[in-house]
């Protein structure tokens, strides 16, 4: 039950973000990560997760100016980039590049 609790009707959510429900429906339909929960008669509860995600869906669109292709991108590399041993490779590898910059600039100099 308090599972429950944590989850918010659609029309809750666009109030918060100060959004039309019409919005928010069409972002479900054209943005891959969102993923509302829904009951037997098709009403759509979002967890807290999902309505983080709706922010930063505002965010990229209004403020960034991202189009709907680019939001779908910009959360695709997000969740490519999530894992841990993802984000060690790559910091190694940065790493390793800077080191070699650094042996180029003073061996240069």
């Amino acid at each position: 039950m308090t599972q429950n609790k944590a989850l918010k009707k659609i029309g809750l959510i666009a109030k918060e973000l100060k959004l039309p429900i019409y919005v928010i429906r069409l972002w479900e339909k054209k943005i891959n990560i969102l993923k509302p929960i829904r009951k037997p008669r098709g009403t759509r509860y979002y967890s807290s997760s999902q309505t983080e995600i709706l922010k930063e869906v505002k965010y990229l669109l209004q403020k960034k100016k991202y189009s709907i292709e680019g939001v779908n991108l910009y959360f695709k590399e997000k969740k490519r980039f999530n894992y841990p041993s993802e984000k060690r490779i790559m910091i190694k590898e940065i790493e390793d590049l800077i080191f070699e910059i650094k042996n180029i600039i003073s061996n240069g100099a």
